[in-house]
């Protein structure tokens, strides 16, 4: 299945060839491979992204960083090989792989913009009864070197009711990960938090740990990772307090590209008091989404946050869901 996306061409040359089962043949430039979905640019109808499954071969004499399902990456240039395989020409030789094993493509060689993939959405909803209005906001960048990748998400929402006080929530994270050896990286991670509804006024969090690839295929994604974070926080009211947490984490995704992506993740974050009172904090995050057409896509987004031991007379967790929608990049 094949979906055309008309946007300007500002790349190099189309030199690489993309051959499909159905004999189709297609001169140009492959962007990358993610999620089941090959992306490609084409001199003649801009962008076109094609379902994996749909590829015989692929040839390109540019470099390439590619990814197995095992974890396993390989640095070269795209030669075809029979159906559903391609060889890898590398310094060491040429390495023969199944198709149906490549889980990620990406370009070597390029400037820092175009290793960027994200995305950005927004939601409004409005009740009469009470007169509330609420705005979501939600972003994700994603910038992947040979040997880094590097997320920085961010999330905002502002509630306004005419018999309340305005309530805002706001969220950026980013976590850096040095790839190490098949499915395994070291992590880096920073935190930032604000929620009226929780009376938190900031929290900061900084740490590190090791993140394990359980499962990687080109239709989901598993995750764990652990390590030690040191939070700062402040409350309104209450003096502000430093802790020294353990982490333990996991991330899911499950998706599908039949023409039309469509996503489902979750991550979730715990952190255990290794200083001070003993506590238990929790950040939730789980999304749908599905596209609408071309990169326009619609999305549902929960989110929980607990904290067993907050300061007396506060809140101890904090709940949400939202629609929105959004453009990915």
């Amino acid at each position: 299945m094949v979906l055309v996306t008309a946007v300007p061409c500002f790349a190099g040359p189309k030199t690489d060839i993309v051959e499909l089962l159905n004999g189709d043949r297609i001169t140009c430039e492959i962007q990358k491979l993610e999620r089941g979905k090959l992306t490609v640019k084409t001199d003649g109808i801009g962008t076109v992204s094609i379902e994996w499954n749909d590829v015989a071969r692929i040839t390109s004499p540019s470099t390439f960083v590619i990814e197995l399902e095992t974890g396993f990456r390989y640095f070269g240039t795209l030669v075809a090989g029979d159906a559903r395989t391609v060889n890898v020409g590398t310094t060491a030789g040429v390495d023969k792989l199944d198709l149906a094993t490549v889980v990620r493509i990406h370009p070597m060689g390029r400037n820092f913009w175009r290793r960027l993939d994200g995305s950005i959405s927004a939601g409004f909803n409005f009740t009469q009864a009470n007169v509330e209005t609420q705005w979501t906001f939600d972003s994700k960048v994603t910038y992947r070197g040979r040997n880094w990748v590097s997320t920085l998400t961010g999330d905002s929402l502002l509630t306004d009711r005419e018999d309340a006080t305005r309530q805002t929530r706001n969220n950026v994270s980013l976590i850096t990960q040095r790839l190490l050896g098949p499915k395994w990286a070291a992590v880096g991670f920073s935190q930032l938090q604000q929620n009226e509804e929780l009376s938190l006024d900031l929290r900061a969090v900084f740490g590190g740990g090791s993140l394990r690839a359980i499962v990687q295929t080109n239709q989901t994604t598993l995750g764990l990772m652990g390590g030690v974070a040191y939070t700062s926080e402040k409350y309104a009211g209450a003096d502000g307090a430093s802790v020294l947490e353990a982490v333990a984490g996991t991330n899911w995704d499950w998706f599908t590209y039949d023409g039309r992506s469509t996503n489902m993740a979750l991550t979730a974050l715990t952190f255990y008091a290794l200083t001070g009172d003993a506590r238990f904090r929790l950040e939730l995050n789980t999304s749908f989404k599905s596209d609408i057409i071309s990169d326009l896509y619609w999305s549902v987004n929960m989110f929980e946050s607990f904290n067993s031991l907050p300061p007396a007379g506060q809140k101890k967790n904090d709940f949400g869901i939202s629609a929105a929608i959004g453009w990915s990049f």
